[in-house]
This record gives C-alpha cells, sequence and structure tokens, in this order.
C-alpha cells in the first residue's frame, strides 16, 4: 500500500514537471518566432531601398494608404501617368478626391491586382487605366519596376498573386514576402536614409504624382508610326477582359484611355483593337488623347521632359486641366472642396504640392 502510494505520488510529480516543462518549450517558440518576426521586419526596412531622394516612384504604391478620405478616382497605368494627373490640382481646380497608382511600366495584370487592392482599402466611384502597356505581354519583364510596384503593396492573397503573375523564373515568391531576402546584398550600399527612414518614411509624392520641372527644349519632328495590323499579345487581352470584369462586378465605371505621348511604337491598328475589345460593353469607354494635341495646347518642346513621352508639371497642369473637366463631366464626379470630410485633408495635400512646385520652379 505504502509503495503504491508512493508511486501515485511520484507519477504526479513526474506529470506537473512534465507540463511545465511542456509549457517552458512552447512559450520559448513563441518568444523566437517573434524575435524572429521582428528581426525580418526590422532587416527588411533598413535593407530595402526608400526611394527618398533617388527614384521616389518607388513609394507611390505604399503612399496610397495614407489618403484619409474616399476617392472618386484613381489612375493606373505606366510612368507616363505619374507624370500626367496630379490628383492635388484636380482637387483645387474641380474638388475631385482622387489618387494616381501608376508605376514604372506598370503590366495589365499588376494593374488588375491593384484594382483590387484599390477597391478592398477605398473603393473609387471611377477607375481609369493608361493603355500604353496592353502591347506587352509574357515576356515583358523589369525586375526594378516590379519590386517599385509590389513592395510597397500591403500583404495580401492578391499581392501573392501579383509577385508570382509579374517575377521571373529564377526568382522567389518568398522574396517578396520577405524582400530582405532580395536586397540582403545592399549592405555594402546602404546610407543615412536607409536608417533615418526605417521605420518611417515622408511623403514623397503628390498622392501618386511625380513632378518633373525640366522642359525637352529641343524642335524634333515628329512622324506618326506606319499603320501596322498588330495585334496585343494574349496575356494582356486575358487580364484587361479580368480589369473590365472585376469593374462591372463592382459596378465602377471604367475609362481606357492614351495618355498623350507622341512615341513611335503605338500604331493605329492599336486602337482599331481597343475600340473593337470594349465596343458594346456597358460602362467601360475608350478615348486617346494624342488626337486632342492642339486642344489640350500641349507644347512638345515646352511641356515634356522628354520630347513626348512624360509630361513635366506645366504639360500636366494642361493636360489635367481638359481631364478634370472631362471625367467631372461625363462621369458626374461630385466637387468636394465644400465638404469638411474632405478639404481639411486635400486643402493641405494642396498647399504642399503648391509650395513644391514652386519650389522646383524657382530652382530652374
Amino acid at each position: 500500500m505504502v509503495k503504491q502510494m508512493i508511486l501515485t505520488h511520484s507519477l504526479k510529480l513526474l506529470h506537473g514537471y512534465g507540463m511545465k516543462t511542456g509549457k517552458k518549450i512552447i512559450i520559448r517558440a513563441i518568444l523566437a518566432c517573434l524575435i524572429l518576426s521582428i528581426l525580418i521586419f526590422l532587416l527588411d526596412r533598413i535593407f530595402v531601398p526608400k526611394y527618398i531622394t533617388e527614384n521616389p516612384d518607388g513609394n507611390v504604391t505604399a503612399e496610397f494608404y495614407a489618403v484619409e478620405t474616399p476617392i472618386d478616382a484613381a489612375y493606373f497605368g505606366s510612368s507616363t501617368v505619374y507624370n500626367a494627373i496630379p490628383p492635388d490640382y484636380l482637387w483645387n481646380e474641380f474638388g475631385i478626391a482622387s489618387y494616381t497608382r501608376a508605376n514604372a511600366s506598370q503590366t495589365l495584370w499588376q494593374s488588375f491586382y491593384l484594382m483590387k487592392d484599390t477597391i478592398r482599402y477605398n473603393k473609387p466611384e471611377l477607375i481609369t487605366l493608361d493603355v500604353s502597356f496592353v502591347k506587352y505581354g509574357e515576356d515583358f519583364y523589369e525586375e526594378p519596376s516590379n519590386r517599385k510596384t509590389i513592395d510597397g503593396m500591403r500583404f495580401s492573397v492578391d499581392k501573392l498573386r501579383c509577385a508570382r503573375e509579374s517575377m521571373w523564373k529564377e526568382e522567389s515568391l518568398y522574396s517578396y514576402i520577405f524582400p530582405v531576402l532580395r536586397f540582403h546584398s545592399r549592405w555594402k550600399e546602404l546610407k543615412v536614409e536607409d536608417l533615418r527612414y526605417a521605420i518611417r518614411r515622408p511623403a514623397v509624392t503628390y498622392d501618386g504624382f511625380i513632378m518633373e520641372f525640366n522642359e525637352y527644349g529641343e524642335n524634333d519632328e515628329y512622324a506618326p508610326p506606319v499603320d501596322e495590323d498588330r495585334d496585343f499579345p494574349e496575356k494582356s487581352v486575358l487580364y484587361l477582359e479580368k480589369i473590365i470584369a472585376l469593374c462591372n462586378k463592382e459596378e465602377i465605371p471604367l475609362l481606357l484611355m492614351k495618355t498623350p505621348t507622341y512615341v513611335t511604337n503605338w500604331y493605329p491598328s492599336y486602337d482599331r483593337r481597343l475600340s473593337e475589345l470594349v465596343s458594346g460593353i456597358e460602362g467601360v469607354d475608350y478615348i486617346n488623347f494624342d488626337i486632342y494635341e492642339e486642344e489640350l495646347g500641349i507644347d512638345r518642346q515646352k511641356d515634356y521632359v522628354d520630347g513626348g513621352s512624360h509630361l513635366n508639371i506645366k504639360g500636366a497642369e494642361k493636360f489635367s486641366k481638359a481631364f478634370g473637366a472631362y471625367i467631372t463631366e461625363i462621369y458626374g464626379l461630385e466637387d468636394h472642396r465644400n465638404d469638411e470630410r474632405y478639404s481639411g485633408y486635400w486643402d493641405r495635400q494642396y498647399e504642399r504640392y503648391e509650395h513644391d512646385k514652386k519650389s522646383g520652379t524657382d530652382i530652374l
């Protein structure tokens, strides 16, 4: 009897010891995971480029999440768009609350996933998409531009899908989840700003718009491309259809547009093909602003930084004056300038825009 009591007591002690040991192991594992997560977070913040003094377009994607009001419109496309549409100017002129979610070499699949991301966080009343990159398909790849577009997205399934559709076969999807895996070799290039802005970065875009001040200044003759019967790659057509379906599902009008650029690789057959693709689809329009150069009052020598592709600040405001009037009239966007829910935020944004515009102009 005594032996049995001793054995029972011993088993209870062992059981209690085992439970305590198990709890300690679990707690230690949780703490280890927490410390590892914090370490990865800090390393990401330090090693990923900050895009402050160089390549500020790398912050276009991330700064969208700081907008403090609902938005009326969101603009997607390549760098020609973030040099062409200043939301803060549109606010002052028309009372439109909007954001330019364009990126360098933004493909249609990236536009599609950014649209889904936009709708999730701040559903607009109008979506516009510049169609310049519809001519590029499966073989198009620019890793630096992909990084600027995708790394700034908040984590989601759509971010992963966007990365998977965009990355080259030699890249790892994990490097888009943990960018430090891609940028760890930057340790030799780290600057003071990499530490200074590791946790918090200042706003460097103007609600997605990038200011350019230089003028091309030369008097090149522009020869429109000779018409060739060209079609769009299958992948781009697929994602254009996905974009149309998404906008229809969300009941958001879609304006497909050609931002005014005078380049030699946009053929008239592209216009015809686009018109065919969207013909008869309710809620979808297409307009090529190239043909309205005279009405826009754009000067290729004075209003572009490169003679016909990327608008400078003067050209952007000329274009946006007409563009804002167009989308206000056609889509009935509301003027929020007298609405206190909007004006506090957007008036501050416009003041910053005007201050920096004047500073940049004075430097020149």
